[in-house]
């Protein structure tokens, strides 16, 4: 198993808290504000995880900074639409599959225009099921 593969599952982990805690939150809380509670209290998350790993960072340049920024204000979106689409019915079943793995199988259609990434026969499968179970799920009757 390659080195990258634990903290991706741990990842995942965090993310089906965060999805599960966002769909807890809608409605409780305004769009906008549940996002900002979520952001701010991930830059608490990070600053805390940054004090207890000192030297551990790249050194920034300006344009990692820039890029890294333009990044926050996508998830910034992220945050705020997806506290709208659960607070005006969205299940949490198809809201989180659609805009995480939709944002998954975006990023690698344009990865290889963009950065030069490998476009295999592999992974256009695999971005095409993803997408066929993505349509599954938004399509499902309750």
């Amino acid at each position: 198993m390659s080195a990258w593969y634990v903290p991706a599952l741990l990842a995942a982990l965090c993310m089906a808290g965060h999805y599960l805690m966002l769909r807890a939150a809608a409605g409780r809380v305004g769009d906008a504000l549940g996002a900002l509670c979520l952001e701010g209290t991930a830059a608490v998350g990070i600053l805390v995880f940054l004090l207890l790993r000192p030297g551990t960072e790249t050194p920034p340049s300006a344009q990692g900074v820039l890029w890294a920024c333009a990044a926050g204000l996508c998830i910034s979106g992220v945050a705020t639409l997806t506290f709208m689409a659960l607070r005006i019915g969205g299940p949490v079943t198809a809201t989180g599959p659609i805009v995480f793995a939709g944002g998954i199988a975006i990023a690698a259609l344009f990865a290889p225009l963009l950065f030069g990434e490998v476009f295999t026969a592999r992974r256009a499968l695999g971005v095409g099921l993803g997408l066929a179970a993505l349509f599954v799920l938004a399509t499902e009757r309750s």
